[in-house]
Formats: C-alpha cells, sequence, structure tokens
C-alpha cells in the first residue's frame, strides 16, 4: 500500500480533522466530527481498490457508494475489522445530512472510539503504519494530546481529565471510571494471577467490594464512594443524567484513592487468602454426573435438606419433584 496516494491522504487528513472538532466540543463540531469520520472512511475504502486494481467509477464522473466499496473489498477477502461499526457510523452521517440537528455527546464519543479503533487496525493490517506515528504529520500535537487523554494510562494522565472536562465532561468522567475499573482488575489479575474468571470474564462495571474475597478489609466510605459512582456511571452512560465537571473531579479523587489503596496492601498475602477462598468455593459446588443427576457433598446436605432417621435425604412428594424441593433446583 502506497501512503503518498492522494485519497490515503485526503483520508487522514478528515480524520485529524475530526479529532479537532471533537475536542472543539460544541453542537457544530459533534456534527462535523461525524461526517469527517465516514468520508475519512470511505476514502480509505477506496483506497484500497485502487490498490487491488479495482476501478472506483460508476460511471464518467461518479464514483461508487461506500457501499459499494465494502462489497467490492468484501468479494476481494479484505479483512474490515469493527465493520459493524463502521456501518452504523455512515447510517449516523446519512441521517445527519438529511436532518437538522447534531449527535449528543455520548454519541460522537462511541463514532470517535470506533473509528480510531478500525482506522488503527487497518492501517496495520494493510500498509503497515502505526496511526498514532501517523497522525502527527496531519494534526498539531496539542490537539493529538488532548485526544489521547480520553483515556488515562497514569496517575499524571488521569489529572488531565480536569482539562478535559471543560470541553468534554461526559467523556473525561467516562474516562475517569474506566481508569477506576482498570484499576480494580488489575489488581485482582495480580492477586490472582489471572485465575479470577468471575473478575476477569465480567465486563461490567466492577465494585470494589469484590476484593473483599481477597481477605482485604475494604473501609465502608470507599467502598461506598465506588459504589455511588458506579451507579452514576450507569445513568450517565445511557443517557439518563449528565456529568458535570464536579463529577469528573469526584470520579478523578475516587479513583486515585482506589489506587493508593490497593497499592498498600500485601499482593502475597491476599493471594493466598484468594487460594483458600478459591479453594473453599469450589468444595462447595455440587458434582454432576451422567444422566443429570446432582451429587451433593457432606458439608452441603444440611443447607439443602432434612435427613431421615437412617443417616438417608429424605423422600420427596409429589409435589416436591415438579421444584418445590428437588435439589436440582437449588442453586449451589
Amino acid at each position: 500500500m502506497a501512503k503518498e496516494s492522494p485519497l490515503f491522504q485526503s483520508s487522514l487528513e478528515l480524520f485529524a480533522h475530526a479529532i479537532e472538532h471533537f475536542n472543539g466540543g460544541a453542537e457544530l463540531d459533534r456534527k462535523l466530527a461525524i461526517l469527517h469520520l465516514a468520508n475519512s472512511v470511505e476514502l480509505i475504502f477506496k483506497d484500497l481498490l485502487l490498490d487491488l486494481d479495482v476501478s472506483i467509477f460508476k460511471g464518467a464522473k461518479e464514483t461508487i457508494s461506500i457501499h459499494g466499496a465494502i462489497k467490492e473489498l468484501k468479494d476481494k477477502n479484505v479483512p474490515l475489522p469493527y465493520l459493524n461499526k463502521v456501518e452504523l457510523l455512515i447510517d449516523e452521517r446519512n441521517a445527519l445530512q438529511h436532518r437538522y440537528g447534531s449527535p449528543n455527546e455520548l454519541t460522537t464519543i462511541f463514532y470517535m472510539e470506533s473509528t480510531y479503533e478500525f482506522m488503527k487496525s487497518l492501517l496495520q493490517a494493510q500498509y503497515d503504519l502505526d496511526l498514532d506515528e501517523v497522525l502527527p504529520q496531519f494534526t498539531n500535537a496539542a490537539d493529538i494530546e488532548a485526544f489521547r487523554l480520553r483515556k488515562p494510562r497514569e496517575e499524571k494522565e488521569l489529572e488531565g481529565l480536569k482539562k478535559v472536562s471543560k470541553v468534554h465532561p461526559l467523556g473525561a468522567f467516562l474516562a475517569a471510571y474506566n481508569y477506576l475499573d482498570t484499576v480494580i482488575r488489575k489488581f485482582s489479575s495480580e492477586v490472582s494471577q489471572g485465575r479470577d474468571r468471575m473478575m476477569m470474564m465480567s465486563s461490567r462495571p466492577v465494585s470494589l467490594r469484590t476484593v473483599e474475597r481477597y481477605g482485604i478489609e475494604v473501609p465502608n466510605d470507599l467502598s461506598e464512594k465506588v459504589d455511588d459512582l458506579r451507579q452514576m456511571r450507569n445513568h450517565v452512560a445511557h443517557g439518563r443524567t449528565e456529568a458535570s465537571r464536579a463529577d469528573v473531579e469526584t470520579a478523578i479523587k475516587v479513583a486515585e484513592a482506589v489506587e493508593k489503596f490497593l497499592s498498600e496492601q500485601d499482593i502475597e498475602k491476599a493471594s493466598h487468602l484468594y487460594d483458600e477462598y478459591e479453594r473453599k468455593r469450589q468444595s462447595e459446588q455440587p458434582r454432576f454426573y451422567g444422566g443429570g443427576e446432582v451429587v451433593y457433598r457432606p458439608s452441603q446436605k444440611k443447607t439443602i435438606g432434612e435427613q431421615d432417621g437412617a443417616g438417608q435425604p429424605a423422600s420427596h412428594s409429589e409435589s416436591d419433584s415438579e421444584g418445590g424441593n428437588n435439589p436440582q433446583h437449588i442453586a449451589p
């Protein structure tokens, strides 16, 4: 692939302009950011077709549509990452071109993030280029830095969200919460050495109370602050409320407090306590055998049903067998 191609250059220029408008934060900026993102994607698709020696014209002067370009690329078996989100972006672009109004901030963040991931993946796979290294050729360092702060990776970058909140309070709040979520998950991974599947596989926002299974006594006030923040995050993410600059500052303070608290814990001791917790949890789970029969360990029988005088499980009545006291219907 040739990065000197006019289509490639125009595509990256439009993507850079989208970043500038995204950083602007005004209503018109959000609309222009979406339009530039979609046009950037369309041009990169057509550049890929040119490299495959496929004509992008369907007449003397008219080029094929973006949907036509996608079809041609699929026919050529060109991998298109995040295509489902790209198609949503195209639909949003078309809607904006035919009606008044602008997308809200949450929608703009979604498409900005999705298109960034798409462009980064595509440029690496098809052009052997790193988007983060290419972008400085098309926009200034200040805009790139402001855009990069949307996902803080360390504490000093977390503080930078205060600046972002002046333009993107909602985006800054979500970024601060994501930082907090990452801190808790990273601590969990270190303690359990990646074995805490309940934590690792969950995509839901986590609670600080989850680390209590590592034998860590979490201060109630800190847990409550994290839970309040999680509730606020859910309301914000679903558009039921808006985040303010004050909310961003609160989220940053809570994230810093949690990070400090977890950094003071004894990882080795917590790891041993997690091993004990996991052994106990597994010992209390029922065993399943062929035919679906559930056999409980002796330690569980007292919590599941009364024993008869002979030491055998009490027989079940017909009503029991219909689901009332049948052990198969009781959660371990």
